[in-house]
C-alpha cells in the first residue's frame, strides 16, 4: 500500500514537472525555432534553462559585489552567445529585467568605456526584435543615453591620447540608441527641444551638434494619439530650416536622415504633398551630376545625403494617389543618360546605389505591410498601404533604368540586386526581357561583356525563373534552354566567364530536380500547356549533364597538360582555383542531391570512367575530388561501392611494387599521392556507409601511415581526420529539395511543381547521422592503433627524429585529434578554474555535451589531458634543442 502511494506521488510530481516545463516553454519570448529539429532537443531545453539561470546568477553576483572586471564583460559575452544559440529563451519579464539591468549599469558615471561598449552591444542585442516589447512594457530615459553620447562624441581628450576608447564604440552607441529610441517617453520630445532648440542658429558652431542630437534622439515611433507630443512639435520648423539653407552645410545630411526615419514610421500621418517638388529638386542636386556642354562641363557639388535615407524617404511618400511616383518617373527621365555605360565618373556610384536601395526599401515596405503579425511601430492606415497597381507602376517606373545599369562594368552586383528585388515583385515584367537579352548575347563575339553582365543578373533572379506563380508560369520553359545555352561559358581561357557560368548553373540546379518528367504527359490529365512543354523539355537533362561533364573533364585535362609533374611539386592554390573548385563541387552536388536514380547512375559512371587509371597533381586533383565529394553527399553507398575498392586496390599495388623505397623517399610517387588524396576524399562519406569497408580502410592506413613524402602523409592525415569525423560527428545526411518520391510514376507528385518553392518550416524533415555502437568502436580502435604509437614515438624519440619525420608524426596526431576530440570530455582541473581569480567563475558548470552516441567511447585516459601533457613536453624540448624547426613548433602548438 505504501509503495502504491509513493508511486502515485512520484507520478503526480513528474506530471506537475512536465506541466511546469510546458508552461515555461509557452512563456518564452522567441526561442530558436530550428533547435526543435535536433535529435537532442529535450536535453537542449533543460540545458537552456540551466545556462540562463547560471548567467543570471553570475551577473547578479558581479554587480552586488562590485567587481566589474573581469567578470562583467565575460558573462555578458556568454549571454550574447546564449541568445545566438537558443534565441530569446526567456520570458518577457526576464527580458525586461535584463534590459533594465544594462541600463542601470550605464547609470554609473565613472564606468569604464569598455564596459560602456558592452552595455551598448547587449542593449542592441536585447532590443533587436522590436515586436517582442511594446511601448507599454518599457520606457527608457533619453538623458541616460545622452550622457554617454556627449562623453563619446565630444570628448576632446581622445585626440590627445588621454582617454582610450574601444574600437567601434561610436557604432555601438548609434546601434544602441536606434534600439532604445522606440521606447522613449512622449515627454522626451519636448524635453529635447527645450534643451537644444536655443542652439538652432546656422551661424553657431553648436548647430551641427544640436542637429545630430535631434537626429539620434527625437522620438519618431509614437502612436497616432501621441503625434501632438511628437513630430508635430518640430517637423514644420525643421523643414523650414532645411528649405532656407542652400549652401550645402554639413548638417543637412543629418536633417535628411531625420526626415527619412520620421516619414518611414509615420506613413499616412504626414502630408508630404506640398514638399514633394522641393524634396526631389534637392535629391537631384545631391547627386552631383555633371551638367553643361562638352566644352564646359561643370560638376555640381554633391550634398552629403545618405542614399538609404533618400530612398527610404521616397518610398515612404508613395501610395494613396501621391504625386511622388510621377516625380520619381521624372527624376529617372532626367538622369537616365547618366546610367549609360559610356558615362563614367564617381557620380555613378551613388546613382547605382540609389536604384539598388530604392528597390530594396520598396520590397521591405511591401513585406512589412503584408505581415500577418505586423510590427507595432510600423502600421500605416489601410488607405495608405501600397496596392497591387502601385507595385506594378513602381516596377514599370524603374525597370528601364535597371536594364541599362546591368551593363555597367564596375557595378554589376548592385544592378543585379536591383533586378532581383523588382523580379520578386513582378517577375513577368523582369524575367522575360533579361532572358531574351541573354539569348541574344550568347553568340556575340563583339560584346563579350554583355554575357557576363547578364549572367550575374540571372543568378539573382534564378528563383523567379524556375518557380511557378499565379501571374508568371512561363519562367520554367526557359530553364533547359538556358542550361544548354550557357554551357559554352565554361571556358578555361576566361576565368571570369567560367566563374559566373558556374554560379548561374549552381543557382538553377539548387532549385530544380533533375528528373525526366516527359512521361508525365501520358499519366496526368491536369497539366497546363506550359507544364506539358516543361515536362517534355526535362528529357534533355541527361544531354545537359553529359555536355557539362565533358566540358569539365576538358578543363581538367587542359590544366593537367599545362603543368608537368616535375614543376608542380609544391603549388599553392590561388583564389581562382579555390573559386572554381567550390563552384564545381556545389554545382555537381546540386545535380545529384535531387536527381532520379537513373541520372545519378549515369553521372557516377561518367566520373568513374574519367578517373579510372588516371592520376593528377594535387592542384588539379582538387577539381576531381570536388566531383567525388558531391557524389558522396548525393548517395554515399553507391559512390563507395564503385570507387573505394578500386582505389584501395590501386594503392596496394603501388605499395607492393615500390615499398622498399617509398617509406623513406622524400620525392614520393605522384600516382600514389593522387590515390591517397582520392582515398581521403572518399572517407568523407557518412559513417554507416564506411563500416562495410573497415578492414580495407585499416589496411591502407597500416601500409601508408609512415610515408615520409609531405603531400602523401598530409593526404593520409586528412584521411584520418575525415574518417573520424564521419564516424563520430553528428551531421545532416539529407539535402533534397523535396521529401517526395521523385522517381516515376508521377501520378501523385510532379517534380516540376516543386521547383523553386520555399520549404515550409513545419514540413521540415531533417535527418541526422547519429554515431552507432559499431562506428564508436571503429573510431576507438582506430585511435588506439594509430594515435598512441605516434604519441609514444614523439615522447621517446621526438628530439632525435629528423625534422621531416617529426613533422609527419605531429601532422598525423593533429588530424586524429581534430577528428576525435568531439567525443572526448573536457579536462576537469581546479588549476584551470582558478586561473583568473574572480567572484564569478571563468567557465560554466554546464558544458554543452549531449548524449548522441549509441554507446560511450571507452579510453584508458582522457585523451585531451594526454595530448596536453605529451605535446606540451615536446614543445618545451623543441624550444630548447630545435628552436629552428618552426614547422614542427607551429603544428605542435595547433
Amino acid at each position: 500500500m505504501i509503495t502504491k502511494i509513493e508511486d502515485k506521488q512520484l507520478n503526480e510530481s513528474s506530471d506537475s514537472s512536465v506541466d511546469e516545463d510546458e508552461e515555461q516553454q509557452q512563456k518564452l519570448q522567441k526561442p530558436n525555432i530550428y533547435n526543435k529539429y535536433l535529435p537532442f532537443y529535450e536535453e537542449i531545453k533543460k540545458q537552456g534553462f540551466d545556462s540562463f539561470n547560471e548567467i543570471c546568477e553570475n551577473l547578479s553576483k558581479i554587480i552586488q559585489l562590485r567587481e566589474l572586471r573581469p567578470g562583467f564583460s565575460l558573462w555578458s559575452s556568454k549571454l550574447q552567445r546564449f541568445i545566438n544559440l537558443y534565441g530569446y529563451y526567456f520570458s518577457k519579464e526576464e527580458h525586461l529585467r535584463f534590459i533594465n539591468f544594462y541600463l542601470s549599469i550605464l547609470s554609473i558615471k565613472d564606468l569604464d568605456y569598455s564596459h560602456v561598449k558592452t552595455c551598448f552591444d547587449m542593449l542592441k542585442e536585447l532590443l533587436r526584435k522590436t515586436r517582442l516589447i511594446t511601448r507599454d512594457d518599457l520606457t527608457i530615459d533619453w538623458n541616460q543615453l545622452y550622457y554617454w553620447t556627449k562623453r563619446i562624441l565630444h570628448n576632446h581628450d581622445v585626440s590627445y591620447a588621454l582617454v582610450a576608447m574601444p574600437d567601434d564604440i561610436v557604432d555601438s552607441l548609434y546601434y544602441c540608441v536606434h534600439g532604445c529610441r522606440p521606447y522613449l517617453s512622449p515627454a522626451s520630445t519636448q524635453e529635447i527641444l527645450d534643451q537644444f532648440r536655443p542652439h538652432l542658429c546656422p551661424f553657431d558652431s553648436a548647430f551641427f551638434d544640436a542637429i545630430r542630437i535631434f537626429e539620434l534622439f527625437l522620438p519618431v515611433h509614437l502612436p497616432p494619439q501621441l503625434h501632438d507630443k511628437g513630430f508635430k512639435l518640430w517637423l514644420p520648423e525643421f523643414l523650414g530650416i532645411w528649405e532656407s539653407v542652400h549652401s550645402n552645410p554639413e548638417w543637412e545630411g543629418n536633417l535628411v536622415n531625420l526626415f527619412s526615419i520620421v516619414a518611414w514610421y509615420n506613413i499616412g500621418y504626414i502630408d508630404w504633398q506640398p514638399w514633394i517638388p522641393k524634396i526631389f529638386t534637392r535629391i537631384l542636386q545631391s547627386m552631383g551630376l555633371p551638367v553643361g556642354s562638352t566644352k564646359i562641363n561643370v560638376t555640381l557639388a554633391p550634398s552629403n545625403y545618405n542614399t538609404i535615407s533618400v530612398t527610404t524617404w521616397i518610398v515612404a511618400m508613395l501610395g494613396n494617389g501621391s504625386s511622388c511616383l510621377q516625380y520619381l518617373k521624372d527624376l529617372f527621365t532626367a538622369i537616365k543618360t547618366f546610367y549609360h555605360p559610356s558615362n563614367t565618373g564617381k557620380f555613378q556610384d551613388d546613382l547605382v546605389d540609389f536604384i539598388s536601395n530604392l528597390a530594396q526599401v520598396f520590397v521591405d515596405r511591401v513585406h512589412l505591410e503584408h505581415k500577418v503579425h505586423p510590427v507595432w511601430c510600423f502600421m500605416p492606415p489601410p488607405a495608405y498601404r501600397l496596392t497591387e497597381q502601385d507595385i506594378t507602376d513602381f516596377v514599370n517606373c524603374m525597370k528601364e533604368t535597371v536594364f541599362i545599369t546591368i551593363f555597367l562594368k564596375s557595378h554589376e552586383k548592385e544592378a543585379a540586386k536591383a533586378c532581383q528585388y523588382l523580379s520578386m515583385l513582378r517577375p513577368e515584367l523582369i524575367v522575360p526581357p533579361v532572358v531574351e537579352k541573354l539569348f541574344s548575347s550568347v553568340d556575340s563575339m563583339t560584346e563579350p561583356h554583355r554575357f557576363t553582365s547578364l549572367m550575374n543578373c540571372l543568378v539573382c533572379i534564378a528563383r523567379q525563373i524556375v518557380r511557378q506563380t499565379p501571374n508568371f508560369t512561363e519562367g520554367q520553359t526557359y530553364v533547359i534552354p538556358l542550361l544548354m545555352a550557357v554551357l559554352p561559358g565554361i571556358d578555361p581561357n576566361d576565368f571570369k566567364k567560367t566563374a559566373v557560368t558556374f554560379r548561374f548553373l549552381n543557382s538553377i540546379l539548387m532549385l530544380v530536380t533533375c528528373v525526366d518528367c516527359s512521361s508525365a504527359i501520358h499519366t496526368r490529365t491536369d497539366l497546363t500547356p506550359i507544364e506539358k512543354e516543361v515536362c517534355l523539355s526535362t528529357a534533355k537533362f541527361e544531354d545537359f549533364i553529359t555536355e557539362f561533364l565533358n566540358r569539365t573533364f576538358q578543363i581538367i585535362d587542359t590544366l593537367s597538360t599545362e603543368m608537368s609533374d616535375a614543376v608542380t611539386v609544391v603549388i599553392k592554390s590561388n583564389m581562382e582555383d579555390h573559386i572554381t573548385e567550390s563552384a564545381l563541387t556545389s554545382m555537381m552536388f546540386g545535380i545529384v542531391q535531387q536527381c532520379s536514380q537513373k541520372i545519378f547512375q549515369f553521372a557516377l559512371h561518367k566520373v568513374m570512367n574519367f578517373i579510372a587509371g588516371s592520376f593528377y597533381t594535387p592542384k588539379v586533383g582538387k577539381l576531381v575530388t570536388g566531383l567525388v565529394r558531391a557524389l558522396l553527399r548525393g548517395n554515399a553507398f553507391e559512390t563507395l561501392k564503385h570507387i573505394l575498392p578500386q582505389t584501395c586496390e590501386r594503392i596496394t599495388q603501388i605499395m607492393n611494387n615500390i615499398e622498399t623505397t617509398i617509406l623513406t623517399d622524400h620525392k614520393g610517387d605522384t600516382e600514389l599521392t593522387w590515390c591517397l588524396i582520392l582515398f581521403s576524399e572518399l572517407l568523407r562519406a557518412r559513417g554507416d556507409a564506411l563500416m562495410k569497408y573497415k578492414q580495407m580502410i585499416m589496411q591502407i592506413f597500416y601500409r601508408c601511415i609512415c610515408i615520409i613524402h609531405k603531400d602523401s602523409y598530409e593526404a593520409i592525415a586528412n584521411a584520418a581526420r575525415n574518417l573520424l569525423k564521419s564516424l563520430t560527428y553528428m551531421y545532416s545526411i539529407d539535402y533534397r529539395l523535396t521529401v517526395e518520391n521523385i522517381d516515376e510514376p508521377f501520378t501523385h507528385f510532379l517534380p516540376i511543381r516543386a521547383w523553386g518553392e520555399h520549404v515550409q518550416f513545419d514540413n521540415l524533415q531533417v535527418q541526422f547521422h547519429i554515431p552507432n555502437a559499431e562506428e564508436v568502436d571503429f573510431a576507438c580502435e582506430f585511435i588506439k592503433i594509430y594515435l598512441y604509437p605516434e604519441l609514444n614515438l614523439l615522447t621517446e624519440k621526438g628530439i632525435k627524429l629528423s625534422n621531416d619525420e617529426r613533422l609527419r608524426s605531429l601532422t598525423i596526431v593533429q588530424s586524429i585529434a581534430i577528428g576525435c576530440l568531439a567525443m572526448i570530455p573536457r579536462i576537469n582541473s581546479k588549476e584551470v578554474e582558478d586561473l583568473v581569480p574572480s567572484v564569478a567563475p571563468y567557465g560554466s558548470k554546464f558544458y554543452v555535451r549531449y548524449s548522441v552516441y549509441a554507446k560511450q567511447p571507452e579510453f584508458d585516459e582522457n585523451l585531451r589531458l594526454r595530448l596536453l601533457t605529451d605535446i606540451g613536453k615536446l614543445i618545451d624540448a623543441l624550444a630548447e634543442n630545435h628552436s629552428d624547426d618552426a614547422s614542427s613548433l607551429k603544428t605542435a602548438l595547433k
